[in-house]
Parts: C-alpha cells; structure tokens; sequence
C-alpha cells in the first residue's frame, strides 16, 4: 500500500501544479482542456488535499487513521472511469496527460477497494490512547447528508443536463460529470464516518477536506470572473 500511493502521490501534485497553478493552459498539458480555469483550480484543489492524507498513509503506521479516505476514493475514480468513457471525444489523446489519465483511472478503481480490504486486519477497532469518541448525532448528520449528497450526485452524473443550466459557472457535460466525481467522494465519505467513532480516524480526513475546501475558496477569489 505505501508503494502504491508513493506512486499516486507525486501524480497528484503534478495534477495540481497543472491544474491550480497553470488553469489556462490545459489545452497544451492536461488530459483536455478544461474552460473556464476555475474548473480546473477546483480540481487540482481536490488533488492536493487528497495528496495529504496518502502522505500520512505513506509514513504512518496507524490504518484507521486513514481508512475512510478509500472507499469514498474508489467511488470517485469510478466516477472518473466512466465520464472518460462516455467522452471520450473529449480527450486530447496525443498528450502524454491523457495516457497517464487514462491508466490511473483504469487501475485506481481496483486497486483502491483493494488497498482498504487488504489492510482492514491492520485496525484492532479499539480507541487509541487518550482519543475521543464521535458523538453519534453528528455521525448520524454526516450519514445522513452523505447519503443525500450522493443520490444528488448520482442523480446529476446520470443526467448533467438538468443541473447545467443551474450551475453557477459555465460547465460541459463532461466537467459536470468530474464535478459530480468529486462530489460522491464527499457523499460517500459522510457515509463512511457515520459507522467510525473514533476522532483519531476523523481528524486527517477532515483537514484533508478543509485544504481542498479552503483552496476551492482562494480558487473562487481570484477567478470572479469565471462565475
């Protein structure tokens, strides 16, 4: 597992440079150009916060601390497969991007469930030292809002059209469908931390969270125009 994400890790920052740092030239460097750059920034946002919770997997030594980042991930690489599928058309297939894309995206839905089945005999299921217990209520509100949140991005996947003309900024059907990928981790991730009382198993998941969501802000902020 920590050779695989020591693989993933530098593929996602190099996402984000691409991505967050150089949004308006997807065209000539990413997989295929993405209009209006503030997609982009909200994507490679994405990727560096996700970048944060394998590095602590990579250097680690405590699985439960990281195991609810997977499932949610494999609900998003799915996502990813599928949408490349359906648009293919899309895709700038001469870049080396699209081929690295394409690979990641073949390999990570299998291999992602596979490093969470794999390791779930690392996780006694007890309380770390001086932890913290969740309380339930708020496990039952992230349960509750993941649950909704990801028929709504299931819902929306299946039929961008409907919430395209709705959506604050200009989006493809394609970059609907990426959106709607990050959306279902977020779902899928609410879902997860309803049935984990530990906040030691919370806690790198949640700042891993709050980067993206803050980078998302900084993304919005400067790129008013997009809106």
């Amino acid at each position: 597992t920590k050779g695989i994400l020591a693989v993933i890790v530098p593929i996602l920052w190099a996402a984000f440079v691409l991505l967050s740092l150089f949004p308006t030239t997807t065209a000539q460097t990413f997989a295929w150009e993405i209009k209006p750059p503030l997609t982009a920034m909200i994507m490679g946002a994405g990727y560096i916060g996700g970048s944060y919770q394998f590095l602590y997997a990579i250097f680690g030594h405590k699985w439960h601390r990281v195991a609810p980042a997977f499932l949610p991930v494999t609900s998003f690489t799915i996502f990813m497969l599928i949408a490349t599928l359906l648009h293919w058309d899309r895709f700038i297939h001469s870049h080396a991007t699209f081929y690295i894309w394409l690979v990641v995206y073949i390999l990570t839905p299998f291999v992602v469930p596979w490093m969470w089945w794999n390791n779930r005999r690392a996780d006694p299921g007890t309380l770390e030292a001086n932890d913290l217990t969740v309380p339930y209520p708020i496990r039952l509100g992230f349960g509750l809002a993941g649950g909704i949140g990801l028929l709504f991005w299931i819902y929306s996947f299946l039929f961008p059209q409907n919430l395209i003309p709705l959506w604050p900024w200009t989006v493809t059907p394609l970059t609907m469908r990426i959106l709607c990928g990050w959306g279902s981790l977020l779902g899928v991730g609410g879902m997860v931390l309803y049935f984990e009382k530990r906040w030691s198993a919370w806690r790198y998941g949640l700042q891993s969270i709050g980067i993206w969501q803050g980078l998302v802000v900084l993304a919005g902020i400067s790129r008013q125009q997009d809106f």
